[in-house]
């Protein structure tokens, strides 16, 4: 930009021309300057009289070129807010009360500090100088007199909005830094636009810009812990600017540096101050104080004013209300705080997850053992079954087709079959290897398994499968058989064919011999599955084959052999109902024979689970009880040992309801990592619980029971229940941090 000037004294009006043009001349001069606050506004210090120019010698067609100075890049545009004044009147402020050592430390107080200003305030150790600084930035209340800071009186407003001055108006550079170790340089930085609800992009877009006018954009990710003591001060100073301050109080802030890192403190303030900030400077130091435009003598609690001040704004632009901290932010502040302490977080949350798994465990198993108990596998299995054996003294030992008729037409009886059952002998099918010599019959029993439809009481096998059909022409070899064969390994004998000849139409036990076989016959079975020798009645070795083909052979043999009767050594009868079971029970023993049910060993092992419920309840609310208590033990400790952080967030904005959430949310995340630990260990021991119920079921049905029942339902209840637990024991602890004093928690070591 140039202003070309061109006189001629030979013109007519040449005393006003020139008049005219030295006047643009000063204005435009004037416009080239920047803003006195730097955030283009006009400054607020009077403008400078313009000197009217003394008439020159006349020159004649001579053009003067006027080059206006460039502007030099300025980095902290838009750093700065409008210029806070401040105004005590008669301010008094004591401590101490009835338990406490009665202390004065300013006494009848008054001064101005007009915006723009850069006022030192001097003075020995004591002498009420950072009580001064706390009534200015609104962290305390003056004891009498009014404190008035951009035309608000700060004595009288509320909690609320005194958040909300410091968190808009006012920034403090501490002495000791006041830093949260735990925190990267950057988040410390962005800690006071976090709490003003600003999105986390810009979050980090202007802490990284502040950390570069600092010169410690390389120490962005470093913990604030791990910084010396002059870099700790330019992150304060670099916080300070966060929320674009019209105040600065900066409180010793030289006191913890050398000489040359308290060298670029005071010329970046000076700085500040020059581009529009208020600056209050707080030092012992009288060198230091003489960077200020203006110096304070503090001496006994008193103010002795060196240079009088400007007046005071009385009122301010309003600045628009922040968002305040949002709720991902606090989850995010509190999840940090929960990480500071590792081992304590995690004994915590250990106390939680036992008390929920258990809780878990219990609805699992009620809700698991009710659909057991009606599930179709248990209706045909042994516990609805009454198993029925011969009189003590009858002479045959044995039932007929009449009597299994008589008894399965029984009120209640759903199904009726007998067992058969005979001795004799198996001969391997396999083929022999030249030269070999093949292995002799060996004696066995044959067995016939319950009908597929009637009973679920299938045996257990060890490998292969379950014959297709009642009336397929399969058996399953016991191991013991199978190795008598001469098999290598029973799963060989799968696959091959056997032949069966019955030697007794009965089993054969000592001093008996019922139904002998002169004439007999042969029985081509296939070996489709393996079972282990304890299936077979006695453990007796030999084979299990469907209940058609053995009644079939049986009756084969009776026709050919000639015998009377003694087909069934057992009847079992099945129940429509587990409530009919014992009266069924009891009309079989009216009628002369012996009945035996299997339903008590499940209803021992129910007990068992009714017990185990028992106890799991009180094993679920001691651990809750315990982990409600952890909780609120941890909580309580750490708002002592973050006092000083409590102090600080306060010191930079934060409201008692920002400081209550933060440590509600630290709260509820340990309640949510119990609630989810628990679940999980829940669901997996309920699986092993399913497992081991299988394999003590094994004899009463084949079918599997899920005796625990884990639902969306009970891991939703589940984790709610731990959030809302957790939450509730951190809420005493969190309104104690809340109502913490700023002035006071600043001060706790």
């Amino acid at each position: 930009m140039a202003t070309l000037v061109d006189e001629r004294d030979d013109s007519s009006g040449t005393r006003k021309r020139r008049r005219r043009r030295a006047r643009r001349e000063a204005e435009a001069a004037a416009a080239l300057g920047p803003d006195a606050n730097g955030s283009g506004e006009m400054a607020t210090s009077p403008p400078q009289p313009v000197a009217v120019l003394a008439e020159p010698e006349p020159i004649v067609n001579q053009a003067v070129l006027v080059q206006a100075p460039e502007l030099e890049p300025d980095d902290f545009k838009d750093l700065l807010g409008q210029a806070v004044g401040l105004r005590l009147d008669s301010v008094s402020r004591e401590f101490g009360g009835n338990d406490e050592m009665h202390v004065t430390a300013l006494r009848d107080v008054s001064l101005e500090i007009g915006p723009c200003e850069f006022v030192s305030v001097v003075g020995p150790s004591g002498c009420g100088k950072t009580t001064l600084l706390s009534l200015m930035g609104g962290l305390d209340r003056p004891t009498s007199g009014h404190v008035y800071g951009a035309g608000l009186p700060l004595g009288e407003l509320s909690e609320r909005d005194l958040a909300d001055y410091r968190l808009q108006r006012v920034s403090t550079i501490f002495q000791a830094f006041n830093l949260i170790p735990s925190m990267t340089v950057e988040d410390n930085v962005a800690l006071p636009l976090t709490l003003a609800g600003v999105e986390l992009e810009e979050r980090r877009r202007r802490a990284r810009h502040l950390l570069a006018l600092v010169g410690l954009e390389h120490r962005a990710r470093t913990r604030a812990r791990l910084l010396s003591g002059g870099e700790q001060q330019k992150v304060a100073v670099a916080r300070a600017l966060a929320n674009r301050p019209g105040l600065i109080l900066a409180d010793e802030p030289t006191g913890s540096l050398d000489s040359a890192a308290g060298e670029g403190v005071l010329t970046l303030l000076a700085d500040l101050n020059r581009r529009g900030a208020t600056v209050v400077l707080v030092t012992h130091d009288p060198e230091v104080a003489r960077r200020a435009r203006r110096v304070i003598r503090m001496i006994d609690g008193r103010a002795i004013e060196l240079d009088s001040g400007n007046p005071t704004v009385r009122k301010q632009e309003p600045v628009d209300p922040a968002p305040r901290l949002h709720w991902r932010d606090t989850l995010k502040v509190g999840v940090g705080s929960a990480g500071r302490r590792p081992l304590r977080t995690a004994l915590t949350t250990t106390g939680v997850a036992i008390g929920i798994a258990a809780m878990s465990l219990i609805v699992a198993l009620a809700g698991g053992l009710q659909g057991a108990l009606s599930a179709p596998a248990l209706s045909t299995s042994q516990v609805h079954q009454v198993a029925v054996y011969p009189a003590a003294d009858t002479k045959t030992g044995a039932f007929d087709n009449g009597t299994l008729a008589t008894l399965g037409a029984q009120p209640h009886v759903r199904a009726a079959w007998g067992q058969v059952a005979m001795s004799g002998t198996f001969t391997s099918g396999a083929p022999v290897a030249a030269g070999a010599t093949a292995p002799p019959p060996s004696s066995g029993a044959l067995v016939s398994l319950a009908p597929i439809g009637s009973s679920s009481n299938a045996p257990a096998l060890s490998a292969g499968r379950l014959p297709r059909s009642d009336a397929a022409k399969e058996v399953l070899l016991s191991d013991s058989e199978a190795a008598a064969l001469g098999y290598l390994s029973a799963t060989g004998a799968i696959g091959t064919q056997v032949t069966y000849s019955a030697a007794y139409g009965a089993l054969q036990v000592p001093g008996s011999s019922r139904n002998p076989v002169a004439k007999p016959l042969d029985l081509k079975l296939l070996v489709v599955g393996i079972v282990s020798g304890n299936a077979m009645p006695a453990g007796a070795p030999g084979g299990m084959a469907p209940y058609a083909t053995v009644r079939d052979y049986w009756a084969a043999l009776a026709r050919t052999n000639g015998w009377k009767g003694g087909e069934y050594s057992t009847i079992t009868l099945l129940a429509d109902s587990g409530l009919a079971v014992e009266g069924l029970r009891s009309r079989v023993e009216a009628l002369g024979f012996q009945a035996q049910t299997f339903g008590d060993q499940f209803r021992n092992f129910e007990d068992l689970l009714g017990k185990m419920r028992v106890a799991l309840l009180g094993l679920a609310l001691v651990a809750l009880l315990l982990a409600c208590l952890g909780i609120a033990n941890t909580m309580y400790t750490a708002v002592l040992e973050r006092t000083k952080e409590i102090g600080v967030l306060k010191a930079l904005g934060a409201r008692a309801r920002d400081v209550l959430l933060i440590f509600v949310a630290e709260a509820a995340v340990i309640g949510l990592a119990g609630g989810l630990v628990g679940i999980l260990v829940a669901i997996g021991l309920g699986r092993l619980g399913n497992t081991a119920v299988d394999r003590l079921t094994q004899s009463v049905s084949s079918g599997s029971f899920d005796v625990f029942r884990t639902d969306f339902a009970v891991v939703a209840a589940g984790l709610v229940l731990a959030v809302v637990l957790s939450t509730v024991s951190g809420l005493l602890p969190a309104l104690r941090a809340a109502r913490q004093d700023p002035v006071r928690a600043l001060r706790y070591e």
